[in-house]
């Protein structure tokens, strides 16, 4: 099978699965809002702030080297399953026992200290998930199924047994129990069909792994400051109640990255090969991947901005129109990840690991300072602006130190869907206090026919897709 009929087939296989699981995901968010209020709602999301930074030590880096070493040494899958799965679950209960002690010093209600505890059981099914492994061998279909037999289970016990407030501590034991359940599917697949993993303690080869892994971990470790140290220092400064409308709108933010991440998912893997096999062939990839990525940006960055309102109204109620600003600012966050997200992994999948790692920390060291000024004085806003400056600084960063394709290049690619996104804006913004789903899809027909004119992408490019999605 070609490389692009892969990616297509893998893009199609995941991405329908996920958008059913972030579109379910996102329903059990509103609800629960709506449910909990904005105080309560706050404090989970609260604890799932603090959470993440301790699910990172079980990754470390592991993940990304998993799949990159998977995808080129196929003959040691097992080697590199059983040990990197025996050494991930010594790092969550070591991550397990730093979270219980973090617990016990924090002056929080016991409630909230609860819902961290609870949460914090995810870990060891993080640990123990293989989605990476099918990553690696580019089988993602199975990844598709595993997260909507989780989502489904999630939801539907939410559905039926969260009726009020006061049945806030079941939220985290529900979310926990189903995060077991791709686990179980994956790893029973993965025997039938490659055979059963056993756990190994090769602490050499432990050791060889975490010396490798550690430059990319320690990126990871500095990424969710871009989405977490801000909620996390909201909810010691500012109250449950902001922090819960600031999520509010950020889990809108994050529905509406459902694609992104499949996408580069579903390419990484390529991206890894070209680098040993076709620099020109890679090259190819981060081009044309950035160039659609970037049509799809601009009008979301823009439409977000104008119908901020009535979105945030539709699906939570006047009642979190306080995280409206919030969202106005974050969508620009999204604009700018679906840019940088191509050429920020092809420093991965090139052995570019300090550099991404040197680039990470300098936007995180942004967004700490700008927290610690801004939030004091502006709350939300000032945390917002905080998440987009600091994901400017890393893009500006991994941006100057692009050298696998021609800066100038990339450059040129952003300026029609821009200009395009800008005159769709002037339509909807005069449609915005009409029907939401109206001015929605005037926004789509007024981008399609304007990106069209100004051939930021082709009929023939279109055509051309098509054909690769239909071949057999």
């Amino acid at each position: 099978m070609g490389t692009i009929r892969r990616v297509v087939k893998n893009f199609l296989s995941l991405s329908a699965a996920e958008f059913i699981l972030r579109f379910v995901s996102f329903l059990v968010v509103v609800y629960l809002a709506r449910i909990l209020g904005p105080e309560n709602f706050g404090k989970i999301g609260w604890a799932r702030g603090i959470l993440t930074f301790f699910i990172l030590i079980p990754n470390l880096g592991l993940i990304t080297l998993g799949i990159r070493e998977v995808a080129r040494n196929k003959d040691d899958i097992n080697i590199y399953a059983g040990n990197i799965i025996t050494l991930r679950l010594v790092l969550a209960f070591l991550s397990f026992g730093l979270l219980f002690i973090f617990v016990s010093l924090i002056h929080k209600p016991i409630q909230i200290k609860y819902l961290i505890i609870f949460y914090g059981f995810t870990l060891f099914s993080s640990a123990l998930s293989i989605e990476w492994l099918f990553q690696g061998i580019e089988r993602m279909e199975f990844m598709g199924i595993s997260r909507i037999l989780m989502m489904l289970f999630y939801a539907a016990s939410i559905f039926i047994l969260v009726k009020n407030p006061e049945q806030l501590l079941w939220i985290p034991c529900l979310w926990v129990l189903g995060n077991f359940i791709p686990v179980i599917f994956l790893i029973y697949v993965f025997a039938k069909k490659f055979g059963k993993i056993s756990l190994k303690f090769n602490f050499s080869f432990w050791k060889n792994l975490l010396k490798r892994a550690l430059p990319m971990g320690a990126a990871s470790m500095m990424i969710p400051i871009y989405y977490n140290f801000d909620i996390v220092m909201l909810g010691f400064i500012k109250g449950d109640k902001i922090v819960g409308w600031y999520s509010a709108a950020y889990r809108i933010i994050l529905f509406i990255w459902t694609f992104i991440p499949i996408f580069v998912n579903v390419i990484f893997p390529s991206m890894s090969r070209y680098y040993k096999e076709s620099e020109k062939k890679l090259q190819t990839l981060i081009i044309s991947s950035t160039r659609l990525l970037s049509v799809v940006a601009f009008p979301l960055g823009v439409g977000g901005t104008i119908l901020a309102r009535p979105i945030m109204g539709l699906l939570y109620g006047e009642e979190f129109s306080g995280g409206v600003v919030a969202f106005q600012i974050l969508i620009w966050s999204v604009v700018i990840i679906c840019i940088r997200c191509i050429y920020e992994h092809s420093f991965l999948a090139c052995n570019k690991e300090k550099r991404y790692l040197f680039g990470v920390i300098w936007g995180a060291l942004t967004n700490i300072i700008l927290n610690l000024i801004l939030i004091p004085r502006f709350g939300l806003k000032g945390a917002a602006v905080a998440t987009v400056i600091g994901n400017l600084v890393l893009s500006g960063y991994l941006f100057y130190y692009l050298r696998i394709v021609n800066r100038m290049e990339i450059v040129k690619l952003f300026l029609k869907p821009f200009i395009a996104a800008v005159l769709m804006g002037g339509f909807i913004y005069y449609f915005r206090r009409d029907n939401l789903f109206l001015s929605i899809s005037i926004g789509i027909v007024i981008y399609s026919i304007f990106i069209l004119l100004l051939k930021g992408i082709t009929f023939k490019e279109i055509t051309q897709f098509r054909k690769e999605i239909l071949k057999k």
